[in-house]
């Protein structure tokens, strides 16, 4: 606990330090088009947070097959951070996230080689196991780099996240990691969340960030559900990370229908859809961040209860398609927002219009 404390510490601290750094060089998120921010925004979250993380894993512990996985992080932080201040292709992006994966997979050892037990069998993934690692890795990598859109959502689900992973793996070699990772977001939440004190600090995380987090989660996921740290099946884990990941599968069908590029930025987002019709800035921040939680508390459940691999997954697929539908025909998921926003105080409610975050997704 004291060397996540120190992480904290020392992301929180960076956060300041790097500002005005960044505000030199240029490494801001400049307001227009879809970013509704009135002022320049430094973009450092990611490298605070990989600093970090870095410094906390020197002072812990850990399996040796967190040292590549730390280095791929750091790629993708430095990566993303050119990509941040000089917009880089989206075929350069795919490329180190292609080698963030590699090092997981070769550096590593981590594979996802068994998919768990559907209708009474095992189901191993033998020779494929090493191109679904890399597929599952780069689709998590990507889901939060898409899904951060406005201020404190991809930090917020981030910590969500490894606050039930450090749960079910206390007393492994893989807590001191997962909580690690949970305070170096935390850290980076203090600047990020719309509470309004923090504005002449606001910052963002950038794609530094959001991709790095992605491929945290994602080794996690692979250490929770795999092998001899396995606490979960993989069926039940994937609960966790459904939002992001759903609003990833929707962002690229609703594109390709569309006839355009995966990586062509837009404005029709859930969090998008729900500002655009009426709901503040912290309200929908809210009932992401509620609607995320409700499907990890499935994914809990069903580990608890023993639920059946099977039927776990085919209940995720089911609540996938609901959400793409949800996206198509938003009316019931903005009533429910509205209401939720309603039955608030005057404070909550009130649109702060000055909070959306980063939109500098791919």
């Amino acid at each position: 606990m004291i060397a996540a404390f120190l992480a904290f510490v020392v992301t929180v601290l960076f956060m300041f330090v790097l500002r005005p750094l960044a505000i030199a060089v240029g490494l801001v998120d400049v307001p227009g088009g879809r970013k509704r921010h009135g002022v320049p925004v430094p973009v450092i979250g990611g490298i605070a947070m990989s600093i970090g993380l870095g410094l906390g894993t020197s002072l812990v512990d850990h399996p040796d097959s967190w040292s590549p996985i730390l280095l791929g992080v750091y790629l993708l932080a430095v990566v993303g951070t050119i990509d941040d201040r000089f917009d880089l292709p989206a075929n350069v992006r795919l490329i180190a996230q292609s080698c963030a994966a590699l090092l997981v997979v070769f550096a590593s050892g981590i594979v996802v080689s068994d998919l768990g037990e559907y209708f009474g069998h095992s189901l191993s993934l033998g020779l494929l196991a090493v191109p679904f690692t890399i597929l599952f890795v780069l689709t998590l990598v990507n889901a939060f780099n898409f899904i951060d859109g406005i201020d404190g959502l991809c930090g917020g689900l981030a910590l969500l996240c490894l606050m039930i992973m450090a749960a079910l793996s206390f007393g492994s070699p893989l807590f001191p990691l997962a909580t690690l990772a949970a305070s170096v977001v935390a850290g980076y939440l203090l600047f990020n969340l719309p509470l309004g004190v923090n504005s002449p600090v606001r910052s963002f995380m950038g794609d530094a960030g959001s991709t790095a987090i992605g491929l945290i989660i994602a080794t996690m996921g692979i250490y929770l559900t795999q092998g001899e740290m396995q606490v979960i099946s993989p069926a039940a884990a994937l609960w966790f990370v459904a939002l992001p990941v759903f609003e990833l599968f929707a962002t690229i069908l609703r594109r390709a229908l569309s006839k355009r590029s995966p990586f062509a930025p837009d404005h029709e987002h859930l969090h998008h859809v729900l500002a655009d019709n009426g709901l503040s800035r912290r309200a929908t921040l809210i009932f992401m961040l509620a609607l995320a939680a409700l499907l990890a508390a499935v994914g809990l459940l069903g580990h608890f209860l023993a639920v059946g691999d099977s039927i776990m997954l085919a209940l995720w697929v089911i609540a996938g398609a609901a959400y793409y539908q949800l996206l198509r025909f938003p009316r019931p998921v903005v009533a429910a927002a509205l209401w939720l926003q309603r039955s608030t105080s005057a404070e909550f409610a009130a649109d702060l219009g000055n909070d959306e975050g980063s939109t500098s997704e791919p």
